[in-house]
This record gives structure tokens, C-alpha cells and sequence, in this order.
């Protein structure tokens, strides 16, 4: 476990598991003592109770079920690590280029981009990235990744001259709700933003 705040979802899971067993047990011991006493009617209060018991249950474990395998990501439960770095020109002896496009043979796979910073080639997959080009800014940024405003954005432009690259890895944070989902802690997304001058800068192999 990334950390110990997941032991509240262990916990949880753990406290649902006794409590089914224990609803199941207490719907039989109380039809058992109702034909034990010859009662074959029908019984109001015996079914208030089943279904007072099974709506806590299946609300119980709705709740911690949406919250272990929900993978919509709030702003609000991650804390977020932005990176910035100058892109290198790279060449293959022919071209000079920020990003190298890597296609897949497979039509079903998805693109990649190769990048060089800090003297070290650098890949990723689109699923998780993206390329701006030059005065283009209206593409779609995941919410937890960035304050998109131009004003950011022309600050990285002025200061890297567009060509540059931000990777943000967001992390579930330490607390309550995080714990009961087993995700403090954990990295829950890593995306990176790679800004080049025009398209002449990007290299399709």
C-alpha cells in the first residue's frame, strides 16, 4: 500500500463483507423463531426489517464500490507536480526537429511522440499527451492538468521561445475518501503538454 490511509478502505471492505453475512444469518434466525412459533402469516415487521437491513447493505456497498473503481479524477482529490523544460532540437541527419511522431503499424494503436530535453530522448503515448502548435491553443487539456489561461501560456512562449514541454502528474492525496477508495497516495494520471513553434518542428516517421 502507498499509504497507510488505505487501510480505511481495507477496513471498510472488511466491516461490509461481516455485515452481509450478518444480515443474511439475522433474516434466517428471524424466519426460523416465526415458524417455530407455528406464525405462517405473513409478516409486516419481519419485512420492514429485511428491507431496512439490505438498503443499508446495497447503499454501503454502492458507496465504497463508486469510490474503489471510479476513474473520473476531481481536481479537489489530487495534488498536482508540474515539470517545465526547454525542448532540444533533435535531427536524423536531415531534418532538425523538436517532436518525432512514432506511428504504430497496428491501425488500432495509438501514435507516440519522442522528444529530447536534458540530452535525453524522451517518449510518450498521445493517449496521455498532446502537441500545441504554434498560435493554437484550443485543444483539449484534461481538468486536473492545468489553469488554462493564455496568460501562462505566453509567459512559457516569451521564456522558451514555444518550444517547450510541461508534464503533470497528479497523486491521490492522504485523507478520508481517498482512503476508503485505496487510492492515497497512488499516482492517478501522468499527461504531458509539448509545445512546439509551427508543424515545421514535428518529424513523422
Amino acid at each position: 500500500m502507498k499509504s497507510s490511509w488505505n487501510l480505511i478502505g481495507l477496513i471498510f471492505w472488511i466491516a461490509l463483507i461481516i455485515y452481509a453475512a450478518f444480515v443474511v444469518h439475522n433474516i434466517g434466525v428471524r424466519r426460523s423463531r416465526i415458524i417455530l412459533n407455528n406464525n405462517y402469516s405473513f409478516s409486516w415487521k419481519h419485512l420492514y426489517k429485511t428491507l431496512a437491513q439490505l438498503i443499508i447493505l446495497f447503499l454501503g456497498l454502492g458507496f465504497i464500490i463508486f469510490e474503489t473503481f471510479n476513474s473520473n479524477i476531481r481536481a479537489k482529490d489530487v495534488s498536482i507536480k508540474r515539470e517545465y523544460n526547454p525542448l532540444v532540437l533533435d535531427t536524423n541527419g536531415k531534418n532538425s526537429y523538436y517532436v518525432k511522431v512514432l506511428t504504430q503499424k497496428a491501425p488500432n494503436l495509438n501514435q507516440s511522440y519522442s522528444y529530447l530535453i536534458k540530452n535525453k530522448i524522451n517518449q510518450v503515448s498521445s493517449n496521455s499527451s498532446n502537441v500545441l502548435m504554434g498560435d493554437n491553443n484550443a485543444i483539449n487539456i484534461p481538468n486536473f492538468a492545468f489553469d488554462w489561461k493564455k496568460q501562462s501560456i505566453k509567459k512559457l512562449d516569451d521564456h522558451y521561445q514555444k518550444a517547450w514541454v510541461i508534464k503533470v502528474k497528479a497523486t491521490y492525496k492522504n485523507n478520508f475518501l481517498n482512503g476508503i477508495g485505496m487510492h492515497a497516495g497512488r499516482q492517478a494520471h501522468e499527461y504531458t503538454l509539448i509545445r512546439v513553434p509551427d508543424s515545421s518542428f514535428i518529424y513523422k516517421n
